[in-house]
């Protein structure tokens, strides 16, 4: 049987009596040795003891008033993405939404970002990240480039395509019947 520790118990019949103690063992005679001119050896510190856990030592207390107070936490900077790239995509995407006049002038805007920001990309060493939005933008920017071309010839060999567009829009027209109000009676 052991103690909640694990330590044995004593074997005894009699759980009230006493705990026999061990007896002393005999003090030894040193050695008679030569004076020796080297000090000794310091013992190893010994952990102070846990009263309530014998064996187990005591842990250091916190310090009470430290001098310095914690920073923040070390913050991780991660890869940006290339504002040209987006930049890039974006006027892509407009460039072909507006096709017409403004597509000239956003495609090939779309196209100069695109090429910039993988060429700034490629030299960041991956501190930069957005090569897709990129190569998307440059894509998007030549068909920009080619709906507009296509645009622009269509309206020069039909320069009155705009005014039939606008004259065949229907309209809605009001009469006036010469009565107001909702109640026709």
């Amino acid at each position: 049987m052991t103690d909640p520790w694990g330590n044995p118990l004593p074997q005894s019949s009699d759980p009230m009596a006493p705990v026999p103690t061990p007896a002393p063992v005999p003090a030894q005679t040193p050695d008679p040795a030569p004076p020796s001119t080297e000090l000794p050896a310091p013992p190893p510190p010994v952990a102070p003891s846990n009263p309530a856990w014998p064996g187990v030592p005591v842990a250091p207390a916190p310090p009470s008033n430290p001098a310095w107070p914690a920073g923040p936490p070390p913050q991780i900077s991660l890869p940006k993405t290339s504002g040209t790239a987006v930049a890039s995509l974006v006027l892509g995407i407009t460039s072909l939404t507006c096709s017409g006049y403004l597509g000239f002038v956003l495609a090939p805007l779309a196209v100069i970002f695109g090429v910039r920001s993988r060429r700034t990309i490629a030299a960041s060493n991956g501190w930069r990240r957005g090569d897709g939005m990129a190569v998307a933008g440059i894509v998007l920017g030549i068909i920009g480039i080619v709906v507009s071309i296509i645009y622009l010839v269509f309206v020069l060999r039909n320069p009155q395509f705009i005014q039939d567009l606008i004259d065949r829009l229907p309209t809605t027209t009001t009469v006036d019947t010469g009565r107001s109000g909702l109640n026709n009676a």
